[in-house]
């Protein structure tokens, strides 16, 4: 009867360290499991240049009536923007300004210089049509803008307005500090991947600067 009590009495202690075992071991699975859980994932690493190209660009926004966009002294009815890689690892900064009474907009674009820290504007400005609901641009042509993939650029076609034939396509690329505008067919055009849509973001709307 001792040794029956014996034997059981080391069974049950076996069953313990077991169930201790295997509690330990569930703990520190779920531990594991608890830390992989709260490691925040790793954010993509923007570039100290590019950084700064961000804020020069903000301040720039900060003072877009100082620019010239060849419309005199037309009432502004808004203004957008949007960051473009013109073949660049440094984006460039695409605005354009939208005019009530022509019902045009008018756009120019700014690069950025990292050995100076400074913006730079091309002399360059390309006319789009604003929207309306009730009325379209009168200019005899009308350009639009197609952001390409890759960080290839942004070409700009320009149309007569009455037929719809093209007046010329442009790659844009900012090179040596400049814009820089090379006409392509529209064989060349039709072989460039491009993104679906050109979004443009309010000035009031500074996401894409921060």
């Amino acid at each position: 009867m001792k040794k029956i009590c014996r034997i059981l009495a080391c069974v049950g202690t076996l069953f313990l360290t077991s169930c201790t075992a295997s509690t330990n071991r569930s703990t520190q699975t779920t531990s594991v499991t608890e830390q992989k859980k709260e490691t925040p994932e790793p954010k993509e690493t923007v570039s100290p240049e590019v950084t700064e190209a961000l804020h020069a660009y903000n301040e720039l926004l900060d003072n877009i009536d100082a620019y010239d966009f060849g419309m005199g002294d037309e009432v502004v009815g808004g203004t957008n923007y949007r960051l473009v890689y013109l073949n660049q690892e440094i984006p460039q900064l695409l605005v354009t300004k939208h005019y009530h009474v022509p019902h045009i907009a008018m756009s120019k674009i700014f690069g950025f210089d990292s050995k100076t820290g400074e913006c730079m504007v091309s002399d360059s400005t390309f006319l789009l049509d604003s929207p309306s609901q009730h009325e379209s641009g009168t200019s005899e042509t009308v350009g639009y803008f197609v952001l390409l993939k890759e960080h290839m650029g942004l070409v700009y076609e320009e149309n007569k307005r009455s037929t719809h034939e093209i007046v010329s396509i442009k790659l844009l690329e900012w090179k040596d500090e400049k814009l820089v505008e090379t006409e392509i067919s529209e064989m060349e055009f039709n072989s460039l991947p491009k993104e679906e849509k050109l979004i443009m973001y309010s000035i009031e709307n500074r996401k894409e600067l921060e």
